[in-house]
């Protein structure tokens, strides 16, 4: 009975690991920042015409950007290959997870895997 309950979990950890995702790329992200800065540029810009409001969100873009970074809120972006081939981004308040390292995720919860 041992035996059998030790082949059952040593093979429901190897699936496991197989079908893993695996974290191709981390890198600094200010994209929440970038896009709530663009955001208001826009409108503001928009008082001004159309020729204003495409100027007003793009440089609300990069303030909101430079914003995010000067408060020390940066996010880090994982660029992650599914079990299925196909990459996904992740974006995350830590800097937990490096690359080729194998994750789990669950229900917006993402944990690493033991190797």
């Amino acid at each position: 009975m041992k035996k059998a309950m030790a082949v059952v979990l040593g093979t429901m950890l190897a699936v496991g690991a197989a079908n893993a995702d695996e974290i191709l790329e981390v890198r600094r992200d200010t994209m929440v920042g970038g896009g709530f800065g663009g955001l208001s540029g826009f409108m503001l810009g928009a008082v001004a015409g159309p020729i204003g409001a495409l100027v007003g969100g793009g440089l609300g873009y990069l303030a909101g950007q430079g914003v995010q970074q000067g408060a020390g809120l940066e996010q880090t972006l994982y660029v992650v290959r599914r079990e299925d081939g196909s990459i996904d981004r992740i974006r995350s308040s830590d800097g937990g997870f490096l690359v080729g390292q194998q994750i789990r995720r669950d229900d917006g919860h993402v944990t690493a895997m033991q190797p």
